[in-house]
């Protein structure tokens, strides 16, 4: 049996937030019970809980590359933007071997523009282990008043 690309996506995220310096808690989440809800729920001290889906560039034989997102993951996404909750898209490009890091809100243009056209709207593009979510996320977070 084939491990899917984004299952080791997620197992290579999982093993560098809990092994690294920061101290993350990470939870994949498969859930038939709330369709759309993001793969993976995350704490950390600091931040609190955030939510991140994991996406893979599926590239065409041109090599355009699509992120391929559901209408009740974006519902899901829209809703929770909408209220200001923290809501990541992490999509992992293979042919790069790099990960690109989105806040939630470019989620439509992720589902509907070809992914070469999105990726300078990054909050990071890279190696997963040069990500550094807690700097990158504590300069994102809304703050609640």
């Amino acid at each position: 049996m084939t491990v899917k690309t984004e299952t080791n996506f997620y197992k290579n995220l999982k093993k560098y937030l809990e092994d690294g310096d920061d101290k993350f808690i990470i939870t994949r989440i498969e859930s038939y019970a709330t369709p759309g809800f993001p793969d993976c729920l995350i704490y950390h001290n600091d931040l609190g809980f955030f939510t991140i889906e994991l996406k893979v560039i599926r590239r065409n034989n041109k090599g355009i590359g699509k992120v391929l997102i559901s209408p009740l993951q974006m519902a899901w996404h829209i809703l929770h933007i909408i209220h200001g909750a923290p809501v990541y898209i992490l999509v992992y490009d293979p042919g790069k071997r790099a990960v690109n890091l989105f806040e939630g809100d470019k989620l439509p243009k992720l589902r509907k523009l070809p992914f070469d056209e999105v990726v300078h709207e990054a909050m990071y593009s890279g190696p997963l282990a040069g990500m550094q979510l807690v700097q990158l996320l504590n300069s994102e977070t809304p703050k609640l008043h």
